[in-house]
């Protein structure tokens, strides 16, 4: 309602978002529960003022780590507009490990919930946020995992390839053998 019902608000945003330089805003829905009635009313209302919406959303164990459920956040976003842009790698910090999948088990609830939904929806990266860049994890084959910086503190790092040995309980860069490497390269 502070979005929809703020008239000032959306004549400012609809004053500086211009076709040659949108304003975007990067959305937090984590389940599809939260796509209210209100959220679809301030989603449209946003995009009336020109503002561009994209989605990000951590994978959460017990909340959203199940294929119908992304696939239908996925849709629900695409349909409403909203780009779903980052599946995220959740970060494990104090307080968080009950809801921390591992690579494996993340990457394959977005794998399936992909398969389930449109082409709009397929447009989602799964990626997690480290202290060295934004990596993108692009597959997990076997007992290895897949990755790309998609952006990276060191320049030297970005596009990045990286293929590294995948322990079963991996669910963070620091866990994966070899990393290390790339932690330390550059000090």
């Amino acid at each position: 309602m502070r979005i929809y019902e703020d008239k000032e608000l959306l004549d400012t945003l609809s004053e500086y978002s211009l076709g040659d330089s949108r304003i975007h805003v990067m959305a937090h829905f984590n389940h599809p529960r939260e796509l209210t009635d209100q959220s679809y009313r301030a989603i449209d209302a946003l995009q009336r003022a020109g503002v561009i919406l994209v989605n990000q959303t951590p994978v959460l164990k017990g909340i959203n780590d199940d294929p119908e459920i992304l696939a239908e956040l996925l849709d629900k976003l695409s349909w409403a507009g909203v780009t779903p842009y980052y599946f995220f790698q959740n970060r494990p910090v104090a307080g968080n490990a009950d809801f921390v999948l591992t690579f494996r088990e993340a990457y394959e609830v977005i794998e399936q919930a992909k398969a389930r939904t449109s082409g709009l929806g397929k447009r989602i990266r799964y990626a997690m946020s480290h202290s060295t860049g934004k990596i993108e994890i692009l597959a997990v084959e076997g007992n290895k995992i897949y990755l790309k910086y998609h952006q990276a503190r060191n320049p030297d790092f970005y596009g990045k390839f990286m293929v590294f040995d995948l322990p079963e309980n991996a669910s963070w860069f620091d866990d994966l053998p070899g990393s290390e490497k790339i932690l330390t390269a550059g000090d």
